[in-house]
């Protein structure tokens, strides 16, 4: 026994502490306390009795020293000298004992025990070899011990079996003859399982005590094996719920979000699952459902449908209860599934509802996974919702700084194209407005906004209605960008600079007479009938930098003749560009020149096309143009 002792903790000095180590032996025997050894196992390291960085526990390999001292020694401590520390034991035994030297026996008629030295080396025997014990698998080292034990006791077979995980055993030899012994594996008050050994004979207090001794050990290396799978599954579980959260953090969709987490849950976590939205007030709605064999889903449908105390549990879990596994299983096709209602909660809202089913009910550590891919799943799906509830907002309000429709008028014909750079959540700022006005003529806007986002909507929309507002009562197209331009100066902000091209158009004799005044704005061009171009229109001052007495402004009347068109256009058209050639107003002048005397909505198409098609890139500005085309044919006066 005490060769035992000495040899684990000198591996843990040798081994796991890295240190030169010192053994000394004291034996003494008195008449009153019999014969005792004292042993001192001396290293130079003051580190923890644990040598393993970050801590540890009795568990660990080089804990196990000193677990064994504790259980078999009368007496142990440490003492720390000069920088070095000490680990002590002491073994006592009276006179009659096995400690007994050979001076003090006597005579005996009952027949010697074993040998010191025969005791000694079958207690050894459970100690494999450092680099023996690394190359075995669990089970393995069980096996060896197992037949250790068979061949110290004589015993024909013996049999591990063990009450963690998922049940295994580990056997040797042929558990055929009876049970010699039984012995439970308990580490820190929890039962592992249990060690049978079996045989014909019967085994003596000695055996029993080695049999004990066995069982100890196997008792840690099941609890270490536990440990170290529930750490593995612990790992490869947060790694499944890692890349299952940077999945769902890459869509923006409730709908494919709740989706996606069907697919992440099967099979890894269930053998079906389905995703439920939840609205405002609580109710749920099936989405979507999964199956592992397809041919099933059918069947898990049903379920859904007709249990009443599941569809009673999901109304619960959607209604802000906690998730709740059903205490009974619940048939899909024939088999039965253990049942998990899990709530996606973020933000004190219930999202959503998700319910997975299995064949085997979900062990802790899966279940907490799961528990973390609801919580993570929640996130991503009230993300989702708010994007796409500010994502609506932001796109009634570019739709609101729109027309709806353009005005029907007789004998001519009007076009738009509009496409907006902002992605996301931002609004662009570029406009375009066509109306009628009581005196029977038109008007036609178009303009650029400086800035984007909700400053630039406001002075858009500003904008629009005060220009509508202007010349529907009356004013030219001159005096009411006056009046936006001191509109801007009264209430300044960061967006408050934009250019507009303004005009009212009326019929005169077959011809279309267009008013145009502008501020910023570039020149519209005139399409010939013949195919040809002109830009036309006097340059005036940018909006909402001058004082209103300082900027120019001109009005200047365009006559187009039936088959000619007068095409509107913001900057963002002239400035595509990649880094060596810019669209310009040369580029339009000559898509518009290839299709000549066309319709005007296949004039705003073809215009649209050649600029988003000159180069590459992705829009970097917001695109407008609005084409107004005379048609062929006579007016009335």
């Amino acid at each position: 026994m005490a060769t035992l002792l000495v040899s684990e903790l000198v591996t843990n000095s040798v081994v796991h502490a890295a240190s030169a180590v010192e053994l000394e032996v004291e034996t003494d025997e008195e008449p009153e306390t019999g014969y005792r050894v004292t042993v001192r196992v001396r290293d130079a390291d003051t580190g923890p009795l644990v040598m393993r960085a970050g801590g540890g526990t009795e568990l660990d390999e080089g804990g196990r020293g000193l677990l064994l001292v504790d259980r078999l020694a009368q007496a142990w401590g440490t003492e720390h000298h000069g920088g070095r520390k000490t680990v002590w034991f002491r073994l006592t035994g009276d006179s009659e004992g096995p400690w007994t030297s050979s001076r003090g026996t006597q005579a005996s008629d009952a027949p010697p025990s074993a040998a010191p030295d025969a005791q000694q080396q079958r207690l050894s025997r459970l100690l494999l070899p450092a680099p023996v014990a690394a190359a075995l698998t669990f089970e393995e080292h069980v096996g060896e011990l197992l037949l250790r034990v068979l061949d110290a006791v004589a015993a024909d077979g013996a049999v591990v079996a063990m009450a963690v995980g998922e049940g295994a055993s580990v056997q040797r030899g042929h558990l055929s003859s009876p049970t010699m012994a039984s012995v439970e594996l308990v580490v820190e008050d929890r039962m592992l399982g249990t060690v049978e050994v079996h045989g014909s004979g019967a085994l003596d207090p000695d055996e029993s005590a080695y049999v004990a001794l066995a069982a100890d050990r196997i008792a840690l290396l099941v609890a270490e094996h536990g440990l170290l799978q529930a750490e593995g599954t612990r790992a490869s579980e947060l790694d499944f719920v890692t890349e299952a959260t940077d999945l769902l953090t890459r869509s923006l969709s409730v709908s494919l979000n709740l989706a996606l987490v069907t697919q992440l849950v099967v099979p890894r976590l269930g053998d079906w699952c389905a995703a439920y939205s939840v609205d405002d007030r609580g109710r749920p709605r099936r989405l979507t459902v999964n199956h592992r064999n397809e041919d099933r889903t059918d069947a898990v449908l049903s379920v859904l449908e007709t249990d009443s105390e599941l569809r009673q549990v999901i109304r619960d879990v959607a209604a802000g209860g906690p998730a709740t596994r059903l205490p009974a299983t619940v048939p899909v096709a024939g088999q039965r599934s253990h049942v998990t209602v899990l709530a996606l909660r973020s933000r004190d809202r219930t999202h959503g509802v998700l319910v997975t089913g299995r064949a085997q009910p979900l062990d802790p550590v899966a279940y907490m996974a799961a528990l973390e891919l609801a919580r993570r799943a929640a996130l991503a799906v009230d993300n989702a919702r708010l994007h796409e509830e500010q994502l609506s907002t932001v796109n009634a309000l570019q739709a609101s700084l729109l027309p709806t429709a353009l005005p029907t008028v007789r004998g001519v014909q009007l076009a738009a194209r509009y496409h907006s750079a902002s992605t996301g959540l931002s609004v662009g700022g570029d406009f375009y407005d066509a109306y009628t006005l009581p005196t029977g003529t038109f008007a036609l806007a178009i303009g650029d906004v400086c800035g984007k986002g909700a400053e630039a909507a406001t002075v858009t929309g500003m904008t629009r209605d005060l220009l509508r507002v202007l010349l529907q009562d009356g004013a030219s197209p001159a005096a009411a960008l006056h009046r936006l331009n001191r509109a801007l100066i009264d209430h300044p902000t960061a967006s408050r600079f934009c250019t507009v091209a303004l005009a009212t158009a009326a019929r005169l004799e077959g011809e279309l007479r267009v008013r145009l005044c502008l501020a910023g704005h570039p020149e519209p061009v005139l399409l010939r009938a013949d195919g040809s171009t002109e830009l036309v229109g006097t340059p005036g001052d940018l909006l909402g930098v001058l004082p209103d007495d300082e900027m120019s402004l001109a009005e200047v009347d365009v006559l187009l003749a039936p088959g000619e068109s007068l095409v509107f256009y913001t900057d963002g058209v002239t400035e595509r560009r990649d880094e060596t050639k810019m669209f310009g107003q040369y580029g339009v002048r000559h898509a518009l020149e290839t299709v000549g005397s066309a319709d005007a909505q296949v004039i705003a198409d073809a215009l649209d096309e050649a600029t988003r098609s000159f180069v590459s890139n992705e829009l970097r500005d917001d695109v407008a143009i609005l084409v107004v085309r005379n048609e062929p044919g006579e007016f009335e006066n």
